[in-house]
């Protein structure tokens, strides 16, 4: 999350926690082998906050799971 957001995450009940620009609250976590992700927006963020903190969340993505947006896509509608 350091790598993608540039700002350390705090562990609550297992879970790391951030804040960032137009995420008010973005929380990560494992679920056996699922990583599962939990977001609050921030509705009055400027367009450049929006766009920004949606650029580090799916590089956070591709960098946690090792696929991009089309094969995230791809995978979820297999299950």
């Amino acid at each position: 999350m350091k790598e993608c957001f540039g700002c350390d995450a705090e562990m609550e009940d297992g879970k790391f926690v951030i804040g960032y620009k137009s995420l008010k609250r973005m929380e990560a976590w494992m679920d056996g082998k699922q990583l599962c992700v939990h977001t609050e927006s921030n509705m009055d963020s400027d367009i450049e906050d929006v766009s920004d903190a949606n650029r580090c969340f799916r590089r956070f993505l591709e960098s946690a799971t090792g696929f991009t947006a089309k094969q995230r896509t791809k995978k979820m509608k297999k299950s």
